[in-house]
């Protein structure tokens, strides 16, 4: 026992010849885990002292409360208590959503979808778009404009159909979509002058108009067979499917005039100033042609040309 004191080590038992050392102070270390552990030779101790028995003899068999707590706590503690903690954070995400789900599909959603009753799409034809808007406001719907056609038919800006139809059943804030009338539509003849017959046909067809009457004439303008004219004339406006007749030219022809009224005057002058101008004076020759001119053919105003052979007949007695 007074060796255990003066080394201050448990178990430890010194050679008999090994020199004396002075002890250091006692020390209870009843509670120190490492009093177990076998101690090292010191470095100053005789060879003896080497080959001496060694025998660690525990000073008490009782094992304190605290050496077991130190000697057998776990070391994976804290991560178990983290790994739990995460799965109780999870499975209390789910449940509150779920608990999200189950309500807004047993109380919102219905209040969404039933919330607003029930109404029949009224007829929204003959009316403008303006006036069927504010009947749709009144009942709760919602109308838009689909698009625009031309219709005869249906003035303009007046409803032409709708979508859904009259009568049906829906919610409200349902939206009706409408086709808008744009009426009457019109067209503008096209300038057809100098184009040929199967080119205006092609123009006016895609003017939405329609080829009328041809009607065949001499013109010194165009060349023979080429449009001279249009009836109604170019950029007219007509409504769609409208008939244009054409003026098609048959060439320059022949140069006309018009017969002047000859009767009065002396026939030798004016026979003169006829054959002048090319055309060809005959007289009946059983009468003189001297004195005024009593009759003529062709007649005054008539359409003659420079081959036409004009009749002249005088009273035979000279003017004075």
């Amino acid at each position: 026992m007074t060796h255990r004191r003066r080394h201050g080590r448990r178990g430890y038992t010194p050679a008999p010849d090994a020199p004396s050392e002075t002890a250091p102070p006692a020390v209870d270390d009843r509670h120190d885990p490492r009093a177990l552990a076998l101690p090292a030779p010191e470095s100053g101790a005789a060879d003896s002292e080497r080959d001496a028995p060694v025998t660690a003899t525990p000073a008490d068999s009782r094992i304190e409360p605290n050496e077991v707590t130190l000697l057998d706590a776990p070391a994976a503690r804290p991560r178990t208590h983290r790994i739990a903690f995460t799965i109780s954070g999870i499975g209390l995400a789910l449940l509150a959503f779920g608990t999200g789900m189950l309500l807004f599909n047993n109380l919102i959603m219905p209040q969404l979808i039933h919330g607003t009753g029930e109404v029949k799409v009224p007829d929204f034809a003959n009316l403008t778009f303006e006036q069927a808007e504010k009947q749709a406001s009144a009942l709760k719907l919602q109308l838009s404009r689909a698009g625009e056609r031309f219709d005869p038919s249906v003035p303009t800006g007046f409803i032409l159909s709708q979508d859904p139809p009259e009568g049906t059943p829906v919610r409200g804030r349902k939206r009706v979509m409408v086709v808008v009338s744009l009426g009457e539509e019109f067209s503008s003849v096209p300038e057809l002058f100098g184009e040929s017959l199967r080119g205006a046909r092609l123009l006016i067809e895609r003017a939405g108009l329609a080829v009328g009457g041809l009607t065949h004439a001499p013109s010194a303008e165009v060349g023979d067979g080429l449009i001279a004219g249009t009836d109604p004339p170019a950029e007219s406006v007509l409504p769609r499917g409208t008939p244009v007749g054409l003026l098609v030219s048959t060439g320059a022809g022949e140069e006309r005039f018009m017969m002047p009224d000859l009767l009065g005057r002396e026939i030798g002058g004016v026979r003169r100033q006829l054959e002048s101008l090319g055309f060809r004076v005959v007289t009946p020759p059983a009468v003189p042609s001297i004195g005024a001119i009593v009759f003529q053919d062709p007649a005054p105003g008539s359409r003659i040309t420079r081959d036409a052979t004009i009749m002249l007949q005088a009273t035979g007695r000279m003017i004075r």
